[in-house]
């Protein structure tokens, strides 16, 4: 491919030497071809010198990369310009065995077993083709593929498969009994290609992404002829639109295709053979119990070998115990006897039956497998555990065990048992038989009591006396001493902190320890541990409220042993109350403030009050101390402040209390502030208490020359009364004062005016002085209409104050006095006018017993002159009964311009001479009433009709009609005629009501019926029922249950059981944001915490149910250590670091934070050491790839939460 015009021009601000610029031009190829172009080769000139342009052309033979990017820097002085870089994006595309291409046939070889028939054999294209999009996405080379499957190119007659055919619309013979090709056929242009069979030629469509083509099946019969390494070659031709096809089926252009073969070929059958060794390598067949056997593969032959190992429990190869697939294994059997070992091998990379097998047997000795039973002689029963604890102090427990032979196998002539017992101190107390040899018969059972701490050690031996091989097992007697428990504490005031020191001891036999330490400090016969203070050993620990209290401390041992001590009188003495009120807070001197202590009623029992007061110096003295046990303590306290200076004085005053035990509050302190105060004097001018003083009297007042030579800053006269104080004035530093006083009541009224003179200080001094004013009498009077009519208006006086020395009336009628009567109260008639209006005035005066008059009062009257008025009707029918309520009236008055105004009885009112005909709501008796007026002269009229009443008439309304239960249904009451106060309702369902509209809910599903009955106000009673109108559901009950409580994540999932019923779908909501409609759904959880689980159940009338579990689940996440089994290395070379292609040896760790592995081979040879997480074994050793073999690794870590771990074990490495 050529890249053309790579013009490039570089401008410069300034004008340069064309001698010293060059472009340079890299064309990243695989050679790294570089141009430079200078003023002597091609470099352009121009603008004044300031533009240099060059343009270069390059070929690229060979497709390493699909896409080049070829660049061109400025040279200036010989000087690359890094910054001066400009690159150009070519794409290209060639064969499919160039750049990422590989042009494949798989398999590369069908191998078929010898004498064993061809069956289907196919290939397959399994090339990857040139520049596809996962290479080179952005121009990917996905034109059509051609590709075409030749079969036998290349052909030996005389090592071949025979009798060969291939199925291609029916069977096409390829070879025959001779191994002769059947049609032999020459196709090609350039390069003729000579073959049995030429395929279609298949094409790979746009886009062309990845191989499509599958040879056609052949297929051939057992046939001995076919020896083991004849072969039938079949050749895959590629072309794509670099190299394309020329279009012909009959003559293809084979020198342009990419060519790849495979081989349809005759293998030999596995030849297997094995022999044993032991752990220091000498071949033998003879082994002890539990003896590592090592397994030497000695197959013959070439393939794809799996192997198949058969441990049997017996001779005859009746009980299998366990297989394996390792090429050499170990193993080890756990009893006697002679053991048969079987070995199958399969070669899998071949068609048909290439599999054999040998067996071996191996002798096992001893034929008896030692074990202990150990028996509880209590019970006779198995020992429930072999550790025990021991009380720290007598009485102590004697711990007994029984030990018997339990060992398992069949015991022979030669066999032999022997026992021992240890002591604490690891010295043989007990021996059977004596004299350290074997018994041929069996010993026991042997009763050994345990009392000591310690640990004790017996072991059973079975041996085979002629092979000395031996079977041991060895149990441990434990006996730990329980820790001996104790704390101290001290006795405090509330609010400080109770001091706890855990001084509990332990005689360790183990190197055990105290694994807990748990604290109830509320304990109450139940333990209840306070979490926070786990593993504890000295703290501070502050109690809440004042009291006695038990504490519980319980330890436990890593041995398990466990003991509780509980002490009593753990005591927090309540700490008292101090608070206090005044009464003030300043004044001026001296000041008597009254102190109260609010703090008397309290459950501390108090030795004394102590008063503290700072005068001011900044420390608090003791000013008086008050006990409860005083006589006449009633917890007050009174105290005089004084203040001779000029300026103010600032006492604090706090309270002390302090308890019998000691335990003392302070109160917070008060301030009291006194001030510096003065005396005042003023005089009245005008005022004599001989005088008749009537109400309004106004008096002057002035400040004496004592009190205005202090110089006051304020002068304030209050006024008051036996009421109170009724006007407050200042006058500022004026010394005068005038005020009207005036007695509104009907005795004599004393006030009383008071100076007050204030002082720049605040502090005041106040005199008073009374003033006594008589009252002025009522002249008020009410005047009514005693009598009305047409010809005559009676009046009634009736002065307002009574007992008054005298009262004077004054009549005038259109201004002529008509009389001048006197007393309190008096009627007086006037006769009206036939022709003119008569305008009446009324005065009154009156005198008190001080002989101070009143103001006069007047009121006016207008008498109307007589109109003539006589007012009727008639109101028909008289009676009638319901539905008819109609009544007309007839207006029969003597006519005038008169107001009419009409009342039906019923509330109803009209106005006007006639009115329509009035019909009444509702039955009963109704009075009618004509009321005709001209001014103040009236007449009436009135007539009675009766509406006789009909039964009720009922009906009513519901909503909801239908719902789940509870139903809540609103009744609406629509029936006429009836007396509100009787209805009653039935709902059904034993509910009834009274109310006109009544709300019942329905609380068990059902359909009921529901009845309404109401009476009229003569009894009637009518009754309504509505059948089956309401219908509640059945609801659904929700319940579940889930499980595990703790799990951890991400692998394990949550389980639920649906304990609902009733229901028929479901909604579960699992805390984490995520829900689910299953009936009994797997959640996995990604997220550490801890959930509430909610689950609603729904039935298919809609209703539902819904509960919810708080903190049903808590995730966590742990650390994780997954190691595999097996891995096969890359065969190119060491230093492969693809783990998921298992080419790598490394496990999958989560949560891990430090790691060391080493990999041994299995005579202890380190191979490979890493502490890198991410870095395994190759499989290599100094460059060179390891055998197949089974090799040991280590490996070590730390999770993130502090704990280590190590394993060890086996990994398999394959080849």
């Amino acid at each position: 491919m050529s890249v053309t015009q790579f013009l490039v021009t570089y401008s410069f601000s300034t004008p340069q030497d064309p001698n010293a610029i060059a472009i340079l031009y890299e064309w990243n190829d695989p050679a790294n071809s570089t141009t430079l172009v200078n003023v002597g080769n091609g470099l352009s000139v121009g603008a004044g010198n300031t533009e240099f342009t060059a343009d270069a052309n390059f070929t690229y033979n060979t497709n390493n990369d699909c896409s080049i990017i070829p660049t061109a820097y400025i040279v200036i002085n010989g000087a690359v310009c890094p910054t001066s870089i400009q690159r150009q994006s070519a794409f290209f595309w060639s064969t499919d065995d160039q750049g990422n291409g590989q042009v494949e046939m798989a398999p590369e070889n069908w191998n078929v077993c010898y004498n064993n028939p061809v069956v289907d054999a196919v290939f397959r294209d399994a090339s990857e083709f040139n520049c596809n999009i996962q290479v080179e996405p952005d121009v990917p080379n996905r034109a059509a593929r051609h590709v075409q499957f030749v079969y036998g190119t290349n052909h030996n007659p005389a090592a071949t498969i025979r009798n060969l055919t291939l199925t291609d619309g029916g069977a096409q013979p390829l070879t025959n009994a001779t191994g002769n090709l059947v049609s032999p056929q020459t196709r090609g242009t350039v390069l003729p290609v000579t073959a049995a069979y030429f395929g279609p030629v298949d094409i790979v469509p746009v886009p062309a992404d990845a191989p499509i083509s599958v040879s056609l099946p052949m297929n051939a019969p057992a046939d001995a002829a076919n020896a083991v390494g004849n072969r039938f070659e079949v050749t895959m031709f590629n072309w794509n639109v670099c190299n394309p096809w020329n279009g012909s089926n009959a003559n293809p252009n084979y020198e342009d295709a990419i060519v790849t073969r495979g081989y349809v070929q005759i293998v030999a059958a596995p030849v297997p053979a094995f022999f044993t060794r032991n752990a220091a390598g000498v071949t033998t067949t003879n082994f002890c119990i539990d003896e590592d056997i090592f397994f030497r593969n000695q197959t013959t032959g070439s393939g794809n070998f799996g192997y198949t190992w058969e441990f049997y429990d017996d001779a005859a190869g009746t009980t299998l115990l366990e297989t394996s697939t390792d090429a050499n294994p170990v193993y080890s059997y756990p009893t006697g006897g002679t053991k048969l070992v079987r070995l199958r091998v399969r070669n899998n990379s071949a068609q048909g039956t290439c599999e054999a097998e040998i067996t071996h047997t191996v002798n096992i000795t001893p034929s008896l497998v030692a074990a202990i039973g150990l028996i509880d002689p209590a019970t006779n029963g198995p020992l429930a555990t072999t550790d025990f604890c021991q009380e720290a102090a007598a009485p102590f427990t004697n711990f007994d065990v029984r030990f018997t032979d339990i060992s398992t196998g069949t015991a022979t002539a030669t066999t032999g048992r022997r026992w021992e017992f240890f002591d604490a101190t690891g010295a043989l107390i007990l021996e059977s038989p004596t004299g350290g040899g074997f018994s041929t018969t069996l010993l026991g059972p042997f009763d050994r009591t345990f009392t000591t701490p310690g640990v004790y050690r017996v072991r059973l031996t079975v041996r085979d006396n002629v092979t000395l091989c031996t079977t041991e097992d060895t149990d441990t007697i434990r006996v730990y001493e329980k820790p001996k428990p104790d704390f101290t504490f001290n006795r405090v005031c509330l609010g400080i902190a109770t001091h706890f020191i855990d001084a509990t001891t332990l005689d360790p036999i183990l190197a055990e320890g105290i694994t807990v330490r748990e604290w109830d400090m509320e304990y109450d016969g139940t333990f209840d541990k306070d979490p926070t203070l786990d593993d504890e050993t000295e703290f501070d620990y502050t109690y809440t409220t004042a009291g006695t209290r038990r504490v519980a401390l319980r330890v436990v041992t890593s041995s398990g042993c466990e003991v509780m001590l509980v002490k009593p009188n753990i005591i927090v003495d309540p700490k008292p109350l101090s608070t206090f009120t005044a009464d003030r807070l300043s004044g001026c001197s001296i000041l008597t403030v009254n102190f109260t202590n609010t703090a008397t009623s309290q459950a501390a029992t108090i030795q004394e009050y102590r008063w503290e007061i700072d005068d001011g110096s900044g420390t608090f003295l003791v000013d008086a101390v008050q006990r409860p046990t005083d006589p006449g303590f009633d917890g007050q306290y009174t105290r005089e402040f004084v203040n001779n200076t000029l300026v103010n004085i600032e006492y604090r005053v706090r309270l002390r209390a302090v308890t019998n035990r000691g335990c003392d509050s302070v109160s917070a302190p008060v301030t009291i502030t006194v001030f510096p105060g003065p005396a005042a004097g003023f005089v009245s001018l005008n005022y004599s208490p001989f005088n008749d003083n009537c109400s309004p009297v106004e008096v002057d007042f002035a400040v004496d020359t004592e009190t205005q030579s202090m110089n006051p800053s304020e002068y304030i006269w209050t006024v008051a009364d036996d009421s109170g104080q009724l006007d407050w004035v200042s006058t500022g530093t004026a010394p005068a004062f005038t005020y009207e006083f005036q007695n509104a009541t009907q005795a004599i009224r004393d006030f009383t005016v008071t100076l007050r003179a204030v002082l720049p200080s605040t502090c005041y001094g106040d005199s008073t002085v009374s003033i006594r004013i008589n009252p002025v009498p009522s002249s008020a009077f009410t005047y009514d209409t005693v009598s009305y009519t047409c010809d005559t208006v009676v009046l009634h006086l009736d002065a307002t104050q009574k007992g008054l020395q005298a009262y004077n009336w004054r009549i005038t009628i259109n201004g002529v006095v008509m009389a001048t009567p006197t007393g309190d109260n008096l009627d007086y008639a006037i006769q009206r006018s036939t022709t003119v209006d008569q305008n009446v005035v009324i005065r009154l005066i009156t005198t008190n017993f001080a002989n101070c008059p009143s103001p006069p009062t007047t009121h006016n009257v207008l008498i109307p002159r007589n109109p003539g008025i006589s007012a009727s009707f008639t109101a028909l029918p008289v009676e009638q009964t319901l539905p008819d309520a109609t009544v007309t009236v007839t207006n029969t008055s003597t006519p005038g311009p008169w107001d009419y105004r009409w009342d039906f009885g019923d509330g109803t009112t009209a106005t006007g001479r006639d009115v329509p005909p009035h019909t009444y709501a509702t039955f009963g008796t109704y009075t009618i009433t004509l009321t005709v007026r001209d001014n103040d002269c009236v007449d009436d009229h009135i007539e009675t009709v009766t509406i006789h009443p009909v039964p009720p008439v009922l009906d009513f309304t519901y909503d909801p009609a239908s719902g789940c239960s509870p139903l809540t249904v609103q009744f609406t009451n629509t029936s006429q005629y009836a007396d509100p106060g009787s209805y009653v309702w039935d709902f059904g369902d034993g509910g009834t009501s009274t109310s006109v509209n009544p709300v019942h809910t329905y609380f068990e599903p059902g359909i009921y019926s529901v009845t309404l009955s109401a009476s009229n106000a003569l009894g009637q009673t009518v009754h309504i029922t509505k059948s089956e109108i309401i219908e509640a559901y059945d609801g659904p009950t929700a319940q579940f249950a889930t499980y595990p409580k703790v799990l951890n994540i991400p692998t394990e999932p949550l389980y639920t059981n649906n304990r609902s019923f009733g229901a028929t779908s479901f909604l579960w909501d699992f805390g984490d944001g995520q829900t689910s409609t299953e009936i009994e759904p797997q959640h996995k959880y990604t997220e550490e915490g801890i959930f509430t689980i909610t689950l609603i159940a729904y039935n298919p009338s809609g209703c539902s149910d819904t509960v919810s579990v708080t903190n049903a689940v808590q995730t966590i996440k742990r650390g994780q250590l997954l190691v595999p089994n097996a891995f096969r290395p890359n065969g190119t070379g060491p230093g492969s670091t693809n783990v998921s292609n298992n080419e790598v040896f490394l496990p999958l760790m989560r949560n891990v934070t430090k790691f060391q592995m080493f990999v041994f081979n299995r005579w202890g040879q380190l191979l490979f050491e890493s502490s890198n997480p991410e870095s395994g074994w190759d499989g290599y050793y100094k460059g060179q790839l390891c055998q197949q073999d089974v090799y040991i690794y280590k490996i070590t870590v730390e999770y993130d939460d502090g704990k280590q771990f190590t394993r060890t074990g086996d990994i398999n490495l394959l080849r």
